[in-house]
């Protein structure tokens, strides 16, 4: 094989090797920025839903009150302490879908904290690679030149 055969074959093979590394980073990078914005979306999902939760609760307990008055039963004792229990329990269920929501955003931040990582890795592996090539055709090209010892 020719000299200029080889240099293009050297130069395109590292030009290959470079552009495998700089694709798998874009792709990587652009997962990562995919995965913030499920986070995002999580947090506002999550928040809707506990408001959502609260808008419930807060009827269901109106409709207790008003049995209740209209019972004539009061809002003491037994009575007093269900409505109560409602107001809790809707509390608890608001606040376990925000927890739930933010859970959810936490792993999506970091699946995304972990693709930039590898966006920067794959980045550097195709230059590594690129190297390589380049230092690998010059040896065989100095080795069959006696250019190399």
């Amino acid at each position: 094989m020719g000299m200029y055969a080889q240099a293009a074959q050297l130069a395109l093979s590292a030009y290959g090797a470079y552009q495998q590394g700089q694709a798998s980073s874009n792709s990587a990078g652009a997962n990562a920025a995919t995965y913030r914005e499920e986070a995002a979306t999580a947090l506002s999902q999550g928040y809707e839903a506990e408001a959502q939760q609260r808008r419930r609760g807060a009827d269901v307990i109106g409709r207790e009150v008003t049995a209740a008055g209209q019972a004539g039963a009061g809002y003491g004792g037994s009575v007093g302490r269900s409505i109560r229990q409602s107001a809790v329990n809707t509390e608890l269920d608001a606040l376990n879908i925000r927890y739930k929501a933010g859970l959810q955003a936490w792993a999506y931040r970091t699946q995304g904290a972990n693709l930039s990582a590898e966006s920067g890795i794959f980045s550097q592996v195709g230059n590594m690679r690129a190297g390589a090539a380049l230092l690998k055709g010059y040896s065989n090209y100095t080795s069959g030149t006696n250019l190399g010892g």
